[in-house]
């Protein structure tokens, strides 16, 4: 391989010349002709001399004939590493080779003064950048190339050498000649050497590398030496290597003879006494000019190798296959070389005892493990696989694996061993069941996880179900192994960890599972293969008990229609298991009416609540009971029952649904004026699909007497509210009846109770179906109050306004001498913001809103309001959320919550809700009774009023002015318990006058009513 160098690179251990020059410098050299001295005997070049003159060439183009100048330069100096030669290579321009024509270039050992060869430029090389540059003859053919020999010595030696370029007018190059002598350039004087592998197998020591070094030139002989430096670096042995090819050396040396053949392998046996120990060498490249390798020599002498002392083992699998223990791995160790028996032992170490042991008759190729340790003789035969009977091992011990090289044939003497870590015993035994489902009825499906690292060695999984009831096993299937990171994670010192999920399907089609007993599912690792591995050594984990005892159902959807009552919903049962047939029974007053068999269907949404019961997802119902509606008169009952009896008769597991009425109804709305009477209101009864007259019937409260009655023309309206209130009332969705009818005279002046009838009789008389109303003042209570109240409003001189409604009846009775006025509520709106808060939350009130709203109805605190509103109902134009929802249309909150307007009738409205209403829409229980605690708790300085005249009352009062002092707006609202609610509004007078009117008029109010 060549390595260019040229004449200005020192790194090519080429020294440059300040006097020589590149075709480009322009700089002239002077021409040389001195005589060169003659060389020394022994040199492979002729003298030097001073030649006749030759007959001059003429010059094929014109230059200048007046430049005496004497040009070169040696472009690059390349040595051949393989023969000792260089190959140069440059030009020399100058007018003097016009009558000189042949041109030598002579390789000139400067160290002894002696020519070493020369050859002669038969090919010109053409430079035209030379002739660019300097106008002489011949310029552009002065380039040259040329091979001269150097010989091994002066190599060897690194002598300095200089290149000449002659032109003569003698054909040998001796006479009548101008030169110019390069730079001289030393040659590498570099020793140097590399190891690139050393290993040990089988007691031979491999070696290999390379040594490259000029001075090595002229010395034939390659030894690698090898001394025990742990013995007075005795010698061990050497041995002669030929030259192994290079290449990459030859590029990084170039200037090294020899240096792409530099390479060596060498392969020494080493004595076992030297391996075993472990003893540290020293190895050597020589190369020597004598045949014996020792005078005349060149040395290397690497780092000391130290044999491998490590005694290295890994046990890499251990399992059980039919009863029998195996063990595979490797041990590597020089103390093995004096060893030659390979033993394989296990020791019981809970109990001290040895419970086996086996020859490794044929060691395993372990190529890997070479790697790793090159310097262990025996490592790429370290490896081991052995079968050892478990006959007398128990994995529930501490079992110790050792692996023993021994020289004795017993293994009992002489013998180096390693103690794996045990390969069992104190293992974790950790798990847990994530899934137990029975949802499909098929199968019984278990997801989850058992970490044990005893399951390498019983590795045959099983899963048991027990039933702990009954004390036995049900059935038992093979566990199907599930990847478990997460597990890894959370034990990270269980190896087996990240492989301990599981999943097994046990099949019900022939397991009984009787409902309310306790079941289990248990994990076993076995060694046995056969049934449930109790015929091996095992490992179990019990997991959780589950009892099947849930039941559960729902009717999503009930509705009477005429063919029938429809049901809708879903129902499961632990009891499902035994019992196949699913009914619906319909009972009225406790006796059955009519039953369908159900077609059960999926349900994945119940499946996901009871994946523990048995059919889950096949749970779901959507079927017609036929059966006349009128059947249905008493209270309501669906039975859903699971049966092993097809007829649906024997054997059942029932469950019952809530009540439902079959007659309800209500009168919204009797508004007595005058000589008119307004009724409205609804009726649901599931005899009327047979009864389509319907009637109003009016009775003397006291007497009974039947007053008057009226058919009703608008009826069968449309109720959709009361159809999601009674589904299972046939028609409740168009109930409705209202009308509207002159007061005869027979029934003035009386208290009255209503009935709405539905009946098969056109006249009403006969096969019908009532709903009765509470007492109805017929212009009695209400014009005694109206004549008391008038009175006192109009000495007031003031609008005021004041409505109170009757629980008896829902009658409701206003005066106002403002109609049509809308009054500033003050504080008394303090009980529809409380109302509002309790419907937004479900009556849900934390400890602060708790606080919040005491301080606003018992104290009246303003502050708490204001939070409550900014806070909770998003601002005061939040306020009128209720006024919506409760159809209080002349209610209307506006800047702040304390303008509010209203009137009487509005506020009873809200009032209705909290206190006479039984089931509200709007407010649940909770929340009614906790506005009911705060308005009868309120302070002393807050509960004058509509108390005046009771001892028991609910309370709030309010008051305010605007601009003008003498001008207050005062209210006060309520509720006198089994009497009637009550509002009272007032405006325009001062504080203590508008109080007395308010105190005046429910005074009266409370005398008359009783």
């Amino acid at each position: 391989m060549w390595l260019t160098a040229t004449i200005l690179a020192l790194a090519w251990g080429i020294a440059a010349d300040n006097d020589s020059a590149a075709a480009d410098t322009g700089v002239q050299q002077p021409l040389v002709t001195a005589v060169v001295d003659q060389a020394p005997a022994g040199a492979t070049t002729s003298k030097l001399s001073t030649s006749a003159t030759d007959q001059p060439t003429a010059p094929a183009v014109s230059y200048d004939h007046q430049d005496q100048g004497n040009y070169a330069n040696l472009d690059s100096v390349k040595l051949n590493n393989l023969g000792g030669g260089v190959e140069v290579s440059g030009w020399h321009a100058t007018n003097a080779s016009l009558d000189r024509p042949t041109h030598w270039l002579i390789a000139y050992d400067q160290t002894t003064h002696t020519e070493l060869s020369r050859v002669q430029v038969t090919t010109p090389a053409s430079r035209p950048d030379v002739a660019r540059v300097h106008d002489v003859y011949n310029a552009g053919q002065s380039g040259f190339q040329g091979q001269l020999t150097l010989g091994a010595d002066p190599i060897a030696r690194g002598d300095s050498i200089s290149i000449i370029s002659r032109f003569s007018r003698d054909a040998a190059g001796n006479q009548d000649y101008v030169d110019y002598w390069f730079s001289p350039f030393a040659l590498d004087r570099q020793n140097v050497a590399w190891l690139d592998q050393v290993t040990l197998s089988d007691g031979q020591l491999t070696l290999t590398g390379w040594h490259a070094s000029n001075q090595a030139a002229n010395k034939a002989n390659h030894y690698i030496i090898v001394l025990d430096s742990s013995d007075h670096n005795r010698e061990l042995t050497r041995i002669k290597v030929a030259p192994c090819a290079r290449p990459d050396l030859g590029r990084v040396y170039p200037g090294i003879m020899n240096a792409d053949r530099s390479g060596f392998r060498a392969q020494i046996a080493l004595p076992n006494d030297v391996i075993a120990r472990g003893d540290t060498l020293t190895v050597i490249s020589r190369y020597s000019g004598s045949a014996d390798g020792n005078s005349d020599y060149l040395d290397y002498w690497f780092s000391p190798l130290a044999l491998g002392q490590q005694n290295a083992a890994s046990l890499d699998g251990v399992s059980v296959v039919k009863g029998q223990l195996q063990l595979s791995g490797w041990h590597a160790t020089n103390a093995a070389a004096s060893r030659p028996y390979h033993w394989v032992i296990v020791l019981d170490r809970t109990t001290g005892q040895e419970v086996g042991r086996v020859k490794v008759n044929a060691a395993v190729a372990r190529p890997d493990v070479a790697k790793v340790y090159p310097l262990v003789s025996s490592a790429g035969q370290a490896g081991f696989s052995v079968q050892l009977s478990t006959t007398n091992m128990n994995f529930s011990h501490q079992l110790q694996a050792i692996s023993r090289y021994s020289g004795s044939a017993d293994g009992n003497s002489d013998y180096v061993d390693y103690w794996f870590n045990p390969i069992c015993g104190n293992e974790t035994n950790q798990g847990y069941l994530d899934g137990f489902d029975l949802s499909d009825g098929h199968q019984l499906k278990v997801v989850g996880w058992h970490a044990n690292d005893i399951s390498r060695l019983e590795n045959n999984h099983f899963l048991i179900l027990f039933d702990n009831t009954a004390q036995r096993q049900v059935t038992v299937t093979t566990a199907v192994t599930a990847n478990r990171p997460d597990v890894a994670r959370s034990l990270p010192n269980v190896v087996t960890a990240a492989r301990a999920g599981f999943t097994g399907s046990f099949d019900l089609a022939a397991a009984s599972l009787p409902a309310g007993h306790s079941y289990s599912v248990v994990s076993r690792y076995s060694t046995s293969s056969a049934g449930n591995g109790s015929g091996g050594q095992y490992t179990d984990y019990w997991f959780a008990p589950v009892t099947l005892d849930q039941r559960a159902s729902w009717l999503d959807n009930i509705k009477m229609t005429s063919d029938g009552l429809h049901v809708a919903g879903w129902m499961v049962d632990a009891k499902h298991s035994d019992r196949q047939y699913a009914y619906a029974i319909v009972m009225n007053d406790g006796k059955e009416v009519a039953r369908k068999q159900l077609t059960l269907r999926a349900r994945p949404d119940i499946q996901k609540l009871y994946r523990t019961t048995f059919g889950s997802l096949y749970s779901g119902f959507d079927d017609v009971v036929n059966l006349d509606p009128a059947m249905v008169t008493g209270n309501l009952q669906v039975i859903l029952r699971f049966t092993d009896d097809q007829a649906g008769n024997g054997n059942a597991s029932d469950q019952w649904s809530q009540g439902y009425a079959a007659n309800v109804g209500n009168f919204d709305t009797i508004n007595v004026n005058g000589s008119g009477m307004y009724v409205s209101g609804w009726h649901a009864a599931n005899t009327s699909v047979n009864q389509k007259y319907q009637y109003l019937i009016f009775l003397d409260a006291q007497s009974g007497q039947e007053l008057y009655r009226v058919s009703v023309p608008d009826a069968s309206r449309e109720r959709a509210d009361v159809g999601r209130a009674f589904p299972a009332i046939y028609n409740s969705d168009h109930s409705g009846f209202q009308i509207g009818f002159t007061i005869p005279d027979q029934m003035q002046h009386h208290v009255v109770r209503i009935i709405h009838r539905y009946s098969t009789d056109a006249a009403g008389n006969r096969q019908y179906t009532d709903y009765w109303s509470g007492p109805v003042d017929v212009n009695s209570y209400a014009q005694r109050l109206v004549a008391a109240w008038s009175q006192i409003i109009n000495n007031f001189g003031a609008p005021v306004d004041i409505a109170i409604q009757l629980p008896s009846t829902g009658q409701v009775i206003s005066w106002t001498n403002a109609p049509g006025h809308q009054f500033i509520t003050a504080s008394s709106v303090k009980v529809s913001i409380l109302s509002l808060l309790m419907h937004n939350t479900g009556g849900n009130l934390n400890g602060y809103q708790q606080d919040l709203a005491q301080r606003m109805i018992r104290y009246s605190d303003n502050n708490a309001t204001s939070t409550i509103t900014a806070n909770y109902l998003g601002g005061n134009g939040g306020i009128n959320a209720i006024f919506r929802a409760l159809g209080m249309n002349s209610s209307y909150t506006g800047e702040h919550w304390g303008w509010t307007v209203t009137t009487a009738a509005d506020q009873l409205k809200v009032l209705n809700e909290i206190f006479l209403k039984p089931h509200s829409d709007y407010l649940n229980d909770g929340s009614r009774n906790y506005i009911k605690y705060l308005m009868n708790t309120v302070s002393p300085a807050q509960n004058w009023g509509i108390s005046a005249g009771s001892s028991n009352f609910y309370i709030k009062d309010g008051w305010n002015y605007i601009d003008n002092p003498y001008a207050w707006n005062v209210s006060s609202i309520g509720y006198i318990p089994n009497k009637y609610t009550i509002a009272i509004y007032t405006e325009g007078k001062p504080l203590t006058n508008a109080r007395v009117v308010i105190e005046q008029l429910a005074q009266v109010t409370r005398s008359i009513i009783g």
